[in-house]
């Protein structure tokens, strides 16, 4: 999906929390979808080897790599997308990703330290967007956040848990902020009203006017007709995000 599909066609009829909300829906959910896929075929290539008696190892993961380049080049916002493991999951390492991201024109396998002893270990089972999708079993959404100890980029990541009987481990995807910003806009000037996109953590992702600074933290979650916002939705997909409108200034 490119920035220019979320263009919302002009006419007033298109104002509305709903159908901002709708259409931000539509950004997260193609991620999402294919996020479930790649958790799926994880899922298949384990089931296929327990059935011939063997465990899943890291050679067998190979077979993810043409999807995830092809899902790469689907979508142009997407700066990297890939499978991270649970604990002991791939038989021989504690610690396993099969991740892939943009280097220029071209998409290379990104390389990690997991050496627990080392200071530079990148413990993703840690972070904020592995933990929401392995304790709360839902889709996770995290940032937008500069990704300091990964590819330093400023992105939003997106994360879905992968299980089968046990949790296996999360899909996910980076998904870079230069790109999902100007969409998000779109979507937001299609209100006809102020409006402002705003996280689980009450901080604003995206607002359609200088009323509100982008990261600032909001003193509580907008509720209709609390304070200066007139309509709030929640955007769904297990995101947390909700869409809040208020009179213009």
């Amino acid at each position: 999906m490119t920035p220019e599909s979320l263009s919302p066609p002009s006419g007033p009829e298109n104002g509305g929390a709903e159908r901002v909300a709708e259409r931000i829906r539509a950004l997260l959910g193609g991620v999402f979808d294919a996020l479930d896929e790649l958790g799926a075929e994880v899922v298949r290539r384990r089931r296929a080897l327990l059935d011939e008696g063997r465990r899943l190892k890291e050679a067998h993961l190979g077979m993810l790599e043409p999807f995830i380049k092809e899902e790469l080049a689907r979508r142009p916002m997407a700066d990297g997308l890939g499978f991270l493991a649970a604990p002991d999951v791939i038989g021989g390492v504690e610690r396993y990703i099969h991740w892939w991201h943009r280097t220029g024109d071209a998409v290379a396998r990104m390389r990690l330290n997991f050496d627990p002893t080392s200071v530079d270990l990148y413990d993703y089972l840690q972070m904020d967007w592995f933990v929401a999708a392995r304790d709360r079993g839902e889709h996770a959404v995290f940032g937008p956040y500069v990704d300091y100890t990964g590819a330093n980029r400023y992105v939003l990541t997106l994360t879905v848990p992968v299980s089968d009987e046990i949790f296996l481990g999360v899909a996910g995807a980076d998904l870079a902020m230069s790109d999902v910003e100007p969409a998000l806009l779109r979507a937001l000037r299609s209100a006809g009203r102020d409006a402002l996109l705003v996280s689980a953590e009450r901080r604003v992702v995206a607002a359609n006017t200088p009323r509100w600074v982008v990261g600032s933290r909001l003193p509580s979650m907008p509720r209709p007709h609390e304070g200066e916002f007139v309509e709030v939705c929640p955007v769904g997909l297990d995101s947390g995000w909700v869409v809040a409108l208020a009179e213009n200034e």
